[in-house]
């Protein structure tokens, strides 16, 4: 097959022009249906790295008994240092824990009903992967389900955790079928648009194939067609999304920023997420159409 460039893309134009009003509502929809992706990925892009900075915070507190010996902290300590599981282990005294207490509800009234120092010492044991918080908690409970010698309570907000981590699973399951769902919208319009543009034209083709055009002959101009619906609708929910993000959306994660300190987000962050949802989105459309153009010739076509 000799590839001609200018007839591939007249015979694409004209074909276009022909059939406008498919051609206009394949792009439509293909830009609503790509700029709702786009801006579900940002959504759930930062709604992941705000439920992960909470995750990243999970943190068991450790109390020990006042008369555990300095040898048996220690031994604890070390103990604790050693698993797998932790990053970081902080040793709070009495005594700081009694300051940090007093700097925490400063000018309040209930400094006024201490006596003495009540407050136990602790290890605040961050981890390295917080699911598996429950297997940290669990070895301080020996085999009889009290806790280990010198240990006096753990705590770590069980019910608090596991409604977390339920959450962060089912809005990542929820993001991905949503994407799906749309996603698989687009190809189906831009393989309608493709076959019906097919069945116009099925006269045309047959006599190509009687005067010798080979398969991709006949195909090019399709697959043409498909990738640049899928392009220009692309391009145009790049637009759309980049509008959106520029003047609302950076708003709102800035809000997130100031009052919850979190940066790993979508507009603001620092791993220029929205640039490669755009460049995403651009390669999808094209993607996109040329499948769904391929698909519709082989099922639609015998040539």
């Amino acid at each position: 097959m000799i590839f001609r460039p200018k007839y591939f893309f007249g015979e694409t134009f004209s074909n276009l022009k022909r059939n406008f009003l498919m051609f206009f509502t394949a792009i439509t929809t293909v830009a609503i249906t790509l700029f709702m992706v786009g801006f579900f990925l940002v959504i759930v892009y930062d709604i992941q790295g705000i439920l992960g900075s909470i995750k990243s915070q999970v943190e068991v507190a450790v109390y020990l008994k006042d008369n555990i010996t300095d040898e048996l902290r220690v031994y604890l300590e070390n103990e604790i240092k050693s698993w797998d599981e932790i990053s970081e282990v902080k040793y709070i005294s009495k005594e700081q824990a009694l300051e940090n207490f007093k700097g925490e509800y400063e000018g309040s009234d209930i400094l006024k009903e201490i006596q003495g120092n009540p407050l136990p010492a602790s290890f605040e044991l961050r981890l390295e992967s917080p699911e598996k918080v429950d297997l940290v908690a669990l070895r301080f409970i020996d085999k009889d389900g009290n806790y280990i010698e010198g240990v006096d309570d753990v705590i770590y907000g069980q019910s608090y955790v596991q409604k977390l981590f339920s959450i962060v699973a089912i809005v990542g399951t929820i993001a991905f079928l949503i994407i799906a769902v749309l996603l698989l919208a687009t190809v189906v319009l831009i393989f309608n648009t493709i076959r019906l543009s097919i069945h116009a034209r099925r006269k045309e083709i047959e006599v190509m194939k009687l005067v010798g055009a080979t398969n991709w002959f006949v195909r090019i101009p399709f697959l043409f067609e498909g990738f640049f619906e899928g392009f220009v609708g692309s391009l145009i929910s790049v637009i759309f999304l980049f509008i959106l993000s520029n003047y609302f959306l950076i708003k709102g994660e800035r809000a997130v920023v100031d009052t919850m300190h979190i940066k790993d987000l979508a507009i603001v962050g620092s791993n220029n997420v929205i640039l490669y949802i755009y460049l995403g989105l651009v390669a999808v459309g094209g993607l996109i159409g040329i499948i769904s153009s391929a698909f519709a010739l082989k099922r639609y076509l015998e040539v």
